[in-house]
């Protein structure tokens, strides 16, 4: 049975988004022209991938992946200041529906077990 959600795991999912974050900014640097960054962001995927695999061990998928979504907020910040990215209101909208959705799915309760067949 996995356990609920603690301090270290919520901090290890933060961690998971900063660090897939981080790829993805070097992966888009480096596409744009360097080989070595691309190499370098490839690295870092691998990296996350240890992460989400320890995170995956210690908590259920449905309680990881809403939690896991702040790099819905995270991506779009960092190309702003680090990609000189603009990402427009309608954008941001969209941002905040997908925020919202994530919300409500980690407030639904898990179901106590299987209904059991009538048939």
């Amino acid at each position: 049975m996995k356990s609920h959600l603690t301090l270290k795991i919520f901090l290890m999912i933060i961690l998971s988004d900063v660090v897939d974050t981080a790829a993805q900014l070097i992966m888009k640097k480096g596409l744009a022209g360097s080989p070595l960054l691309v190499g370098i962001g490839v690295l870092i995927y691998v990296l996350n991938f240890f992460i989400w695999i320890v995170i995956l061990y210690k908590v259920d998928l449905s309680i990881a992946m809403p939690v896991g979504s702040f790099s819905y907020i995270l991506v779009p910040v960092a190309a702003i200041i680090f990609l000189n990215e603009r990402v427009d209101l309608l954008r941001w909208a969209g941002i905040c529906c997908i925020v919202l959705g994530i919300y409500f799915v980690a407030q639904s309760k898990k179901p106590a077990g299987r209904p059991v067949s009538r048939g």
